[in-house]
């Protein structure tokens, strides 16, 4: 019975040891850890604030062209860190498109007749194709 007793003991430590443990990390990385958003349904949902900390460590490590906005929301899910890393996988001239600046080196021109004559010209040769009859007899 002793015996019984003293394993009870143990394993009741031994729980009572990882139970502190678990809550002690979650304590330490839960100040990093972003609010998330599952509570966020609808668009008009009211944002939880986002640590001015963490918006300045994102801001630090991530390009001056994402709007203070757009981090904010983004922070709501990710870490700093972890927004750093997926922004920085994302090529310049996509996040200057998302952002609202078009970053293509090759300014657009109106096409040019001869490039519209030859167009209507193919176009042309699409519409007589026989593929258009769709089993209708002539």
């Amino acid at each position: 019975m002793k015996f019984l007793i003293l394993i009870a003991l143990l394993v009741g430590v031994v729980l009572f040891l990882r139970m502190r443990k678990r809550s002690a990390g979650q304590a330490s990385s839960g100040s990093t850890q972003p609010p998330g958003t599952a509570g966020l349904d609808e668009e008009t949902a009211l944002r939880p604030d986002i640590d001015p900390a963490a918006l300045a460590a994102a801001r630090a490590s991530i390009t001056p062209a994402v709007p203070d906005e757009i981090l904010s929301d983004a922070l709501l899910d990710a870490t700093p860190k972890q927004l750093a890393t997926l922004i920085a996988s994302v090529p310049t001239d996509v996040m200057a498109a998302a952002v609202g600046h078009d970053a293509s080196t090759q300014p657009r021109t109106q096409a040019r007749a001869e490039d519209l004559a030859q167009l209507r010209k193919v176009g042309e040769a699409v519409d007589d194709l026989e593929i258009w009859s769709f089993g209708e007899k002539n």
